[in-house]
């Protein structure tokens, strides 16, 4: 009786012992778990990098690119080119340009309005373009990879010192997520204002 007193005891007292602290209720030191050390390598975070700037170029970053010409066309002024990414109506991502300009249209001749755009390593290109001759359409088209395709239909011109054209999505996506751009009038065969300039 006095053994099974003493064994009950030992019980009891082993019991009390590292099961928990007496005075959080927390597990004691030698029932927790184990603290995995802090990590040793930091997490880094990949920050794209913008595209890189081209000198006479616009570059697209984002759904709305722009350019502003400071200099004076004759007998066009070609003032601003704006490219909007995303047309309604259109399949994709297509890209509405609009060439905005100041003077007065030939009466006679050729007229081409153009927007040659590539990626950005520059291995892809495309050109839109809208040519007129004695002041009607005679092309709308885009052209890659030494072919041409004729475009139905016809740019926007109803409102005075504007053209509108759209550039097709397969166009657009062959250029890729980062590209750029440049927009030339052209008379007769020769450039008159270009934008940026």
């Amino acid at each position: 009786m006095k053994r099974a007193a003493s064994v009950l005891l030992a019980v009891l007292v082993l019991a009390g012992c590292g099961n928990a602290d007496s005075e959080t209720g927390e597990p004691s030191s030698s029932t927790r778990a184990p603290v995995p050390p802090a990590s040793t390598t930091s997490a880094t975070s990949v920050v794209a990098q913008p595209a890189p700037d081209v000198p006479g170029q616009v570059v697209v970053r984002g759904v709305d690119s722009s350019c502003a010409s400071a200099g004076v066309g004759a007998p066009i002024d070609l003032t601003e080119v704006s490219v909007h990414l995303g047309v309604p109506g259109y399949a994709g991502t297509a890209a509405r340009v609009m060439w905005s300009y100041q003077g007065e249209l030939p009466a006679t001749g050729t007229v081409l309005w153009s927007l040659s755009a590539a990626d950005r390593g520059g291995s892809n290109a495309v050109q839109l373009g809208y040519k007129t001759l004695d002041g009607n359409q005679i092309a709308y088209f885009t052209f890659a990879g030494a072919k041409q395709q004729n475009l139905s239909g016809a740019p926007d011109i109803s409102v005075p010192g504007q053209v509108t054209a759209v550039l097709p999505s397969a166009a657009v996506a062959a250029l890729g997520s980062e590209w750029h751009w440049r927009a030339t009038v052209n008379v007769d065969g020769e450039d008159v204002d270009r934008c940026p300039n």
